[in-house]
């Protein structure tokens, strides 16, 4: 759909949330816009839908994450099934009716939550200052901006060429307003300049109200509630795009592009970490019966989705021979046996196949969560991007995070190409069921892994393409599938 559509959906509505534990809410209904916005609970409810909306199984519910995405990274058996539901995207057939569906799912969802963004934001700029207290302006403002640049860019690295291919290439358009125009068409090095702008904006304004930098957090951490301290609004701040969020993903931003800023956004994570804001997750963490077992990894996580019913939809999929996500040769990708990763993986009990553990049904505050960036991916960034002045440094920070891995610690290569090598098995068992790894195989213009092979991809293979309405209506085009 174009965006003129969208926004004739969700002209004058946004979504209500309604809910008994905020950090569980689900859209009840649509409103009209100017009686949400009448109240300061009724902003809250509308960041907390757009929360929500990222959660649908066209997005990262499902399609950007372990599904679609992931297929396409080659993690799973698909590509031996001609009956499965994925088997077409397993073979970069995005001609196929099931891939077109998710296609259009995915950019038109993705647009949906976006011009959600939009309304919260253009409401914002109506208010008096004085309608807002506890500093809940900049709080809903900076979010606002980091949903919107969030969801754009992995918009712009499923849909565009790679900034190495073609950074001035035609990409996707930048919503950044909600109207009945149809926003125009950027070449990726605009909308990663629009992406980098909303991103600076939002972390100023928290750089210094956000409490996930305080020092309560390195005791409570910021999965959970401060009481007492801050107005409620600003607990749970994990399953928000705090500071540390914003800041891991400007890291994530500058390395796709290649530059060495990404370096300076990862190691400021790396020395939170080091001062006691983020901690590796231990043996013990991931032992004992799978109910206890904490999944995903819980604090490392930067930002993730809270949405207790992502194991529903995993385990519906994985009931069915024809959606399950088995993984490709679990022993190729986890080589060595001490690798901690590994135990977030098993046997699903009703397929008895090899499946990921990440969206397990777990009765406790490690199950339900959707991580959206780790802390480890910053580990790989800052690795990658200092090799080249720092060897050694490079090196070093590569090998705290093997080491917490329990794997064996990689001390030099012959060149940096294999230090990429290196990375990318890292990233492959970092980003199981993440959704990350496609994105990492294209950036870098490298084959895609399929256990003990790999596959070699095109340009045209690499770029999923605009639903059709958006060529044939919104003007848009696409030379670089071509």
């Amino acid at each position: 759909m174009k965006i003129k559509i969208l926004s004739k959906i969700m002209v004058g509505a946004v979504l209500l949330t309604s809910c008994n534990n905020w950090l569980d809410v689900t859209p009840q209904a649509q409103v009209n816009a100017d009686k949400l916005f009448s109240t300061p609970a009724g902003f809250e409810n509308a960041l907390l839908g757009i929360y929500t909306s990222m959660t649908n199984e066209a997005t990262y519910g499902k399609n950007m994450t372990w599904g679609f995405m992931d297929v396409l990274a080659q993690y799973y058996t698909v590509y031996k099934n001609s009956n499965h539901a994925y088997y077409d995207a397993a073979q970069y057939n995005y001609e196929s009716g099931s891939s077109i569906d998710a296609i259009r799912n995915m950019w038109l969802y993705s647009y949906r939550s976006i011009a959600n963004c939009n309304v919260l934001l253009e409401y914002l700029e109506k208010k008096d200052p004085g309608f807002f207290q506890d500093n809940q302006f900049e709080r809903l403002k900076a979010e606002a901006l980091a949903l919107r640049a969030y969801l754009h860019f992995d918009l712009l690295r499923a849909f565009a060429p790679s900034w190495k291919d073609n950074k001035g290439g035609m990409s996707i358009p930048y919503a950044d307003s909600f109207s009945n125009k149809i926003h125009k068409q950027l070449s990726t090095q605009e909308v990663v300049s629009r992406i980098l702008e909303d991103l600076e904006i939002a972390r100023d304004m928290l750089k210094d109200l956000d409490p996930v930098r305080t020092e309560q957090y390195k005791d409570s951490y910021y999965h959970y509630q401060i009481f007492g301290t801050y107005p409620t609004a600003w607990d749970y701040r994990a399953y928000h795009m705090n500071y540390w969020a914003i800041t891991g993903l400007m890291a994530r931003v500058y390395n796709y592009m290649g530059d060495k800023e990404a370096y300076t956004y990862a190691k400021e994570i790396i020395d939170a970490a080091h001062d006691g804001y983020f901690t590796f997750t231990s043996e013990s963490d991931l032992s004992g019966t799978l109910k206890e077992v904490d999944v995903v990894m819980k604090n490392e996580i930067l930002f993730a989705l809270n949405f207790s019913g992502v194991h529903k939809i995993f385990y519906s999929s994985e009931a069915v021979a024809a959606s399950r996500f088995e993984i490709n040769e679990v022993n190729a990708l986890f080589p060595e046996p001490n690798d901690l990763r590994k135990l977030l993986t098993g046997t699903a009990s009703t397929s008895g196949k090899t499946v990921s553990y990440k969206f397990a049904d777990i009765k406790s505050e490690h199950g339900g969560k959707i991580p959206m960036i780790r802390m480890s991916e910053m580990y790989l960034i800052a690795a990658e991007r200092l090799y080249e002045e720092n060897p050694t440094g490079a090196f070093e920070i590569l090998g705290e995070l093997q080491e917490m891995r329990g794997v064996t610690v990689t001390e030099s290569v012959a060149s940096y190409d294999q230090l990429l090598t290196i990375l990318t098995g890292e990233a492959r068992r970092e980003f199981l069921s993440e959704g990350q790894m496609f994105y990492w195989y294209k950036r870098l213009g490298r084959p895609v892994d399929r256990g003990a092979g790999s596959v070699t991809l095109t340009k045209q293979n690499f770029s999923v393409p605009m639903p059709s309405a958006e060529i044939e209506f919104g003007g848009r085009v696409e030379e670089y599938l071509k």
